[in-house]
C-alpha cells in the first residue's frame, strides 16, 4: 500500500525572480544543485514539458551507492514564476510538486513543495533522503546564484 507525504522549504536568494526561474527551468543545471544526481540527460517533450532521464546515487548502509534511474517532467510557468516538477523512480516511488519564486526588490524567496508518494515499508528509507536532497538542493541554489553576482550587482555567470 502506498502513502504520499507532503512537506516544504523556501528559502531567500540574493538574485532576481527571473534568474531564478530560468536556473529552475533548465534540466542540464540540476547537476551540482541535487546532491544525488550524477547524469541527466534531456529527452523531447511537447507542451512546454521539459523532460529529462537521470541518475541518482542513492547511498544505502551507509557506504554503497547504488545507481536509480529517474523520469522527470518539468513545466515551466513563466507568468507565474513557478516551475512545476513530476519525478518517477524504480519501486514505485514518485515526487510531484513545484518551486515557486517570490520577487522580492532584487531578491527572490524560492519554496519548493513536494509530494512523494511510496510503500509504506519504504517510507522510512525514502523521506529522510528526499529532505535532505531538498534542503540541499535549495542551499546549493541560493550558493549558486549569489556567487554568480558581485557586490556592484553584475553577473559573473
Amino acid at each position: 500500500m502506498s502513502r504520499c507525504v507532503r512537506f516544504e522549504r523556501e528559502i531567500a536568494i540574493a538574485a532576481p525572480a527571473d534568474r531564478v526561474f530560468a536556473e529552475l527551468s533548465e534540466p542540464t543545471r540540476f547537476l551540482g544543485l541535487q546532491p544525488l544526481l550524477a547524469s541527466v540527460e534531456e529527452l523531447p517533450a511537447v507542451n512546454g514539458v521539459r523532460a529529462f532521464a537521470a541518475v541518482e546515487r542513492v547511498r544505502v548502509l551507509g557506504a554503497i551507492a547504488l545507481p536509480s534511474r529517474l523520469r522527470v517532467e518539468l513545466r515551466p510557468r513563466t507568468g507565474e514564476h513557478r516551475v512545476e516538477f513530476a519525478t518517477r523512480a524504480p519501486l514505485g516511488i514518485a515526487l510531484a510538486g513545484a518551486f515557486t519564486i517570490e520577487p522580492r526588490g532584487d531578491a527572490s524567496i524560492v519554496r519548493e513543495d513536494v509530494a512523494l508518494t511510496c510503500s509504506r515499508w519504504l517510507l522510512g528509507f525514502v523521506l529522510p533522503q528526499a529532505i535532505r536532497a531538498q534542503e540541499a538542493l535549495l542551499a546549493n541554489l541560493k550558493d549558486r546564484l549569489e556567487s554568480a553576482v558581485d557586490p556592484a550587482g553584475e553577473s559573473r555567470a
